[in-house]
C-alpha cells in the first residue's frame, strides 16, 4: 500500500505532470502516424477520421500511464546500474555507440522501402541493432575493450602488451598484512580489488565488542589505508557485487567465477570452496610455506630448544619460519642455544618438520 501511494505521489509531482504532457504529445504523434497508415481508401470527408481517432486514443493512454511507466522504469534502471560493475557500463556504452552508428548508416536505404515498411522498419532496425550490439559488447567486454585500447602500456621482453587481471582480496588477506608488503615490492601483476561488501565486513570486525576482533579489524583498515596511499600499489575499492548471494565468501566466489578474477585469501575454507568452483586462488599461508628455505639432511642449523618432545629424551625447537625441529637427546638442553645436524625432513598437512641430532662437540688433542 505504501509503495502504491509513493508511485501516485511521484506521478502527481511536477516531474510527473511534465511527463504526462510529454506522453500526450508523443501519443498524439504516434497515433496520427498509425492512423495514417491504417486509414482506409474512401471519401475525402473520412480522410482524417482514422488518424484523429488513433491520435486521441494513444494520446489519452500515454497521458495516463507515462509518469508511472517512465518513473518506474528509471527507478528500476537506477537500481540495476548501482549493482553493475563499471566495466559493464563502459562496454554497454561502446555497444550503444556502435549500434547507433550502424543504425544511422542503414536508416536511409531502409527508408526507401515501400510504405508502410519504409516508415516502420528504420526504428525497429535501430532498436534491434543497438540491443544486439550492447549484448555483444557486454558479453565479450574483455576482448573488445582490449582491442579498443584497455590494455596496459607496459610490454614484455618481446614488446607485446601485457593485459592486467584483477585480484579480489578477502578480509583475511587484508588483516594478514603481508599483502601490503608484497604489493609494494611489485609481486602482484594484477590490480588488487576490494569490493564494498568486503570493506563492510572489515568495518564490522573493527566495530566488534570482542577486543581481539576489534584490534584485527582496525589493523586491516590501517593496512588498506596504507595501501591506498602507496603509489606503487594498484588498489581499487569497487562496487562489484553479487546480490543473489548472501554471505561474503559466496559473493567473492561468484564474482571470481563470473569475471575470471583471482582470489587472494588466508582462509582455508574459502580456498577449498573456490577451488570446487574452478576459481584460481592464491593462499597466503601456502605462499609462506613455499617460500621457506629448504632444509636438507646433513645441514647444520643453530636452534634454541624450548620444550621436551613426545619421545624420551627429545627436545623441540622452532626455526624463524615456524618449522618445528625435533632434536634427539635434546631434552637436557632446554632453554639453551645449540647447533644440530638435520637427519631428515617431513612434510605434513600442518606444515614442515625436521628431525635432527646434536652436533658432536669437537675435542682438541
Amino acid at each position: 500500500m505504501a509503495d502504491r501511494r509513493g508511485r501516485v505521489q511521484r506521478a502527481n509531482s511536477t516531474l510527473g505532470r511534465v511527463l504526462r504532457y510529454l506522453g500526450l504529445l508523443v501519443g498524439i504523434a504516434i497515433g496520427w502516424q498509425v492512423g495514417s497508415i491504417l486509414r482506409p481508401e474512401g471519401p475525402l470527408d473520412d480522410y482524417y477520421g482514422m488518424p484523429i481517432l488513433f491520435a486521441a486514443a494513444f494520446g489519452a493512454l500515454l497521458f495516463l500511464v507515462a509518469p508511472y511507466v517512465t518513473l518506474g522504469f528509471f527507478g528500476w534502471l537506477r537500481h540495476e546500474i548501482r549493482g553493475l560493475p563499471a566495466i559493464d557500463l563502459v562496454a554497454a556504452g561502446f555497444g550503444l555507440l556502435v549500434g547507433g552508428l550502424i543504425s544511422s548508416l542503414l536508416a536511409w536505404p531502409i527508408s526507401l522501402l515501400p510504405s508502410p515498411w519504409g516508415q516502420v522498419l528504420p526504428s525497429l532496425a535501430a532498436v534491434l541493432i543497438c540491443s544486439l550490439s550492447v549484448v555483444a559488447f557486454v558479453t565479450k567486454k574483455r576482448e573488445i575493450l582490449g582491442i579498443l585500447g584497455r590494455r596496459s602500456n607496459q610490454t614484455d621482453k618481446v614488446g607485446e602488451p601485457i593485459e592486467r587481471g584483477r585480484m579480489l582480496l578477502d578480509t583475511s588477506a587484508i588483516i594478514d598484512g603481508r599483502v601490503a608488503e608484497l604489493a609494494h615490492l611489485g609481486f602482484f601483476r594484477d590490480d588488487l580489488v576490494v569490493p564494498h561488501f568486503v570493506l563492510r565486513e572489515l568495518q564490522l570486525v573493527a566495530d566488534s565488542s570482542e577486543p581481539s576482533r576489534r584490534v584485527r579489524g582496525r589493523r586491516g583498515l590501517d593496512i588498506l589505508e596504507r595501501m591506498r596511499r602507496d603509489e606503487r600499489v594498484r588498489l581499487e575499492i569497487s562496487d562489484l557485487d553479487a546480490p543473489e548471494e548472501s554471505d561474503v565468501d559466496s559473493k567473492l566466489v561468484k564474482l571470481a567465477a563470473t569475471y575470471g578474477f583471482t582470489i587472494l585469501t588466508g582462509d582455508q575454507n574459502l580456498d577449498r570452496v573456490a577451488g570446487l568452483h574452478g576459481v584460481t586462488v592464491l593462499n597466503l599461508h601456502e605462499l609462506a610455506r613455499a617460500l621457506r628455505p629448504a632444509i636438507v639432511a646433513g645441514e647444520e642449523i643453530p636452534i634454541k630448544i624450548i620444550q621436551p618432545g613426545r619421545e624420551y629424551g627429545q627436545g623441540i625447537g622452532f626455526l624463524e619460519d615456524g618449522t618445528m625441529v625435533v632434536v634427539e637427546e635434546g631434552k637436557s638442553y632446554i632453554g639453551q642455544d645449540v647447533t644440530v645436524v638435520v637427519t631428515r625432513t617431513l612434510q605434513t598437512g600442518a606444515g614442515r618438520m625436521a628431525f635432527a641430532q646434536l652436533k658432536p662437540v669437537e675435542t682438541t688433542s
